[in-house]
């Protein structure tokens, strides 16, 4: 009975020094990390808003959206809109933040935060992936299946077919979105 006691004592203070050591790193590495989203943020937003000034974040409580920044002209016109997205992929939620005109037209678009498969699902971090999406939406149908692609395309998305429709899905959300808050 001892020895049980004996070897749940040394457990439990293991656990505790454990538990104390992670709450010290966690303590240390979450400024740091939030830091370095907020920094990947404003790099994404400079990247995809060539032209215009970029308001405030607006949240919305809808699915696959999180919110999305007006972008105005220097007479203070809204001209555009930033929308950050979630899409579904292989890997779980794909983080995206895309500009769309306020007609609908996806003018560019990131991938943030994902899980992809590297080689696979990872492509569609490369800006030429999304060159596919780009001024599709409004009055252009967004590629939702690989059968709307030119077969280029479509063949650079062969293997990561998940990936491909959760992005495309996300984006069309998003001009589906800013369409709607152009009519209000």
């Amino acid at each position: 009975m001892k020895d049980i006691i004996k070897i749940g004592g040394k457990l439990a203070i293991i656990c505790a020094t454990a538990a104390i050591a992670l709450g010290l790193v966690n303590a240390i590495t979450e400024p740091v990390i939030e830091e370095v989203k907020k920094r990947r943020l404003e790099e994404a937003l400079a990247r995809v808003v060539k032209e215009g000034q970029v308001e405030e974040i607006r949240t919305v409580e809808r699915d696959q959206i999180e919110g999305y920044y007006p972008v105005t002209d220097s007479e203070a016109e809204i001209i555009g809109y930033v929308v950050k997205l979630i899409g579904l992929g292989y890997g779980g939620d794909m983080h995206l933040l895309a500009n769309y005109a306020p007609d609908g037209t996806l003018k560019d678009v990131v991938l943030m935060e994902n899980k992809e498969t590297p080689g696979l699902g990872k492509k569609a971090e490369n800006p030429q992936y999304m060159e596919m999406f780009i001024k599709a939406g409004g009055g252009r149908e967004i590629p939702t299946r690989k059968d709307m692609l030119s077969r280029e395309d479509a063949d650079s998305v062969t293997g990561a077919t998940i990936t491909f429709m959760g992005i495309a899905n996300a984006l069309k959300a998003g001009s589906d979105f800013i369409m709607e808050l152009e009519r209000e």
